[in-house]
């Protein structure tokens, strides 16, 4: 028995000897001679899974992904509980890209120890990269409760407690690892992502700020703080990132036109009308931009250039503003007295939302302004006071305004012994 145990232990130092030269010409990065040794052994057996094994990982040492992925599924077919192979044919067909190739092999092997944490977290990072979030957020909750501390857990929960709802674990875990390396932008954006999906602005303007304070002149952080403040309708307050994400060299269109759009709100029609222009020439199919050049140019008086980029604007317009746009043309016509094209601009805007009963207003006055006869006026005038309104200062100012010259109209009309047509 003895004298057959050491025969064997005799047959098998020649692969041992082989495998320890391969691997010492890997340690040294000598991957052409190791290939050559490794591919001359294979011509005499082919059955050897372990050298298909180390010459998958040579390839994948040379960037060749797709021969690394071909080498390992033939060690694959040859031993297929490798946990070895299981481990690179995954991680070969992950730097391809090939995730869900790589899935079933992370399965397998995590499924065998639940408990490995490098396991675990390779599962996971597949999972993240397919957009797969219920289960890593099972996995990953289960580590949590053993280990609070570990920076890529309590990252990674993070993501999958925002995507699977769980927002206010999320905030948590993102608040803990800010603290625990401030250096990571992702953690800033994807917490700022969260404190929105909640309506926390103060939250928003807050975490922000403190990644500014970290990367105070990233261009991402700039933009959001930006284009937060904007929508929130903070113009003045917006400016401020905005200059300072334009002053890097950035020149996004939509930062030209939100930017633009900000100095027009706060008075700044010239520097508005630059960066509008800018934006403009970038993209002309965005009728917003050239709304608001012609708000600039109505604000500067030049009113013949205000009605061409509005009559542009409507030209292009999607639906959901198109009203405002011809509502603002309106007024542009009115200002430069050609009533007749103002009131059928505003009767278009009517037409495209019939809830901006201030249209109504609008059309009144108009054609107060340029008709003796007050019939129409007050028709409109009627029609506004009976339509739904917000009840709010200027819906009210209006009001009081179209209740006055309802009366006036009518004590007019009594003097010359005409009576109202009642219109709807």
């Amino acid at each position: 028995m003895t004298k057959i145990f050491f025969i064997s232990i005799l047959s098998l130092l020649p692969f041992f000897s082989l495998a320890q030269e391969i691997d010492f010409l890997i340690l040294n990065n000598d991957y052409d001679k190791a290939l050559q040794i490794i591919d001359n052994e294979l011509t005499k057996n082919e059955i050897q899974p372990t050298l298909y094994l180390k010459k998958g990982i040579i390839q994948q040492k040379r960037f060749d992904f797709v021969g690394a992925v071909k080498s390992l599924e033939r060690a694959h077919e040859l031993d297929s509980l490798n946990p070895n192979i299981l481990s690179e044919i995954a991680e070969a067909n992950s730097s391809l890209g090939n995730y869900r190739s790589a899935l079933p092999y992370l399965k397998v092997l995590y499924n065998a120890d639940t408990t490995n944490t490098v396991k675990a977290l390779k599962l996971v990072r597949v999972f993240l990269n397919l957009r797969i979030y219920k289960e890593p957020y099972e996995i990953l909750k289960s580590f949590y409760q053993r280990d609070t501390t570990n920076l890529i857990i309590n990252k990674q929960l993070a993501l999958c407690a925002a995507r699977t709802g769980h927002d206010d674990l999320s905030i948590s875990l993102y608040q803990k690892v800010i603290n625990q390396n401030p250096s990571d932008l992702a953690n800033y954006t994807n917490l700022v992502s969260v404190y929105q999906n909640k309506d926390q602005d103060i939250k928003v303007i807050e975490t922000l700020d403190k990644g500014l304070e970290v990367f105070p002149d990233e261009s991402v952080l700039l933009n959001r703080l930006g284009e937060f403040q904007y929508h929130m309708k903070e113009y003045a307050k917006a400016i401020i990132p905005y200059e300072k994400y334009l002053a890097k060299g950035d020149s996004s269109p939509d930062v030209l036109k939100n930017l633009g759009i900000c100095y027009y709100f706060e008075k700044r029609e010239k520097e508005g009308l630059y960066l509008l222009k800018k934006s403009f020439l970038i993209n002309s199919d965005y009728p917003i931009v050239s709304l608001y050049i012609g708000l600039c140019y109505k604000a500067l008086n030049q009113y013949d250039k205000s009605i061409e980029y509005m009559n542009f604007a409507a030209k292009t317009a999607i639906p959901y503003y198109l009203s405002d746009i011809y509502y603002n043309l309106g007024i542009v016509y009115g200002i430069h007295r050609e009533f007749k094209k103002s009131i059928d601009a505003f009767k278009k805007a009517y037409e495209l939302d019939s809830t901006k009963c201030s249209v109504l207003f609008e059309i009144a006055t108009t054609y107060e302004e340029f008709q003796k006869d007050k019939t129409l006026a007050l028709k409109y005038y009627n029609a506004y006071l009976k339509a739904k309104k917000d009840d709010n200062a200027y819906y009210r100012k209006l009001t009081e305004y179209a209740i006055a010259r309802k009366k006036k109209f009518k004590e007019e009309l009594s003097l010359k012994g005409k009576k109202p047509v009642k219109r709807p």
